[in-house]
Order: structure tokens, then C-alpha cells, then sequence
């Protein structure tokens, strides 16, 4: 069976800033308040989940993700509104993409 397939992600100077990766580990981030528990949901190592965080608030107008130290109450992460709002707005944009991309399907029976 034929399928259309997209993938959609923003870019910053050609190199992707932002896609359906970070959008999930930002999430996890808010269900979890700990970017090591949301990296480990991911089957992501804490280094590349760490280094993505970083990727994204350096390269973010405000940052996404606040990341609070260990200590003799543990450490955690905070998600900004910031990233709550952008979150949504890439939700709404892949939403919108996959309406337009079933609604493209008729092209494919055109083809079979």
C-alpha cells in the first residue's frame, strides 16, 4: 500500500534546531520534572538528552528547559513557558501536516 510520508522540522542557519525529537524529550521533561527520567522514557542516554537540552536554549530566543542541580534534594528540570508554548504550536503544525497529508491520499489512488 502506498503512503505519503512528511517529516517537519524548524531550522536555524540550515541545521535543525527543533522536530518531533525534541518536542517528545521536552515533554517528558514536563510529565517527569527530571531530564534523566524522561531521557531514560526515551531510550536516550543522559549525555545526548544533556547536550540537546543545552543545543536548544542556546540556540532558543528564551530557554526551554531550566535544569536545576543534584544536591541533598535532588536535582531537576523545569520546562519554561516558553517551551510549553512552542510545544503547542509544533503539536498544531504536525497536527495540520497530517490533516493535509490524508486528505492528499486520493493522489495515491490515482496511482494504484
Amino acid at each position: 500500500m502506498k503512503t505519503i510520508k512528511f517529516k517537519c522540522w524548524i531550522e536555524d542557519d540550515q541545521e535543525k534546531f527543533y522536530g518531533p525529537g525534541p518536542n517528545e524529550l521536552i515533554k517528558h521533561i514536563q510529565k517527569e520534572g527530571s531530564l534523566s527520567k524522561a531521557a531514560a522514557q526515551m531510550n536516550m542516554s543522559y549525555k545526548k538528552s544533556w547536550d540537546l537540552v543545552q543545543r536548544l536554549n542556546l540556540k532558543s530566543r528564551e530557554p526551554l528547559v531550566i535544569l536545576k542541580k543534584g544536591g541533598q534534594h535532588g536535582g531537576g528540570a523545569e520546562v519554561t513557558p516558553y517551551a510549553l508554548k512552542l510545544v503547542e504550536e509544533f503539536d498544531k503544525l504536525q497536527r495540520k501536516m497530517s490533516e493535509i497529508t490524508e486528505q492528499q491520499m486520493n493522489l495515491l489512488k490515482v496511482l494504484e
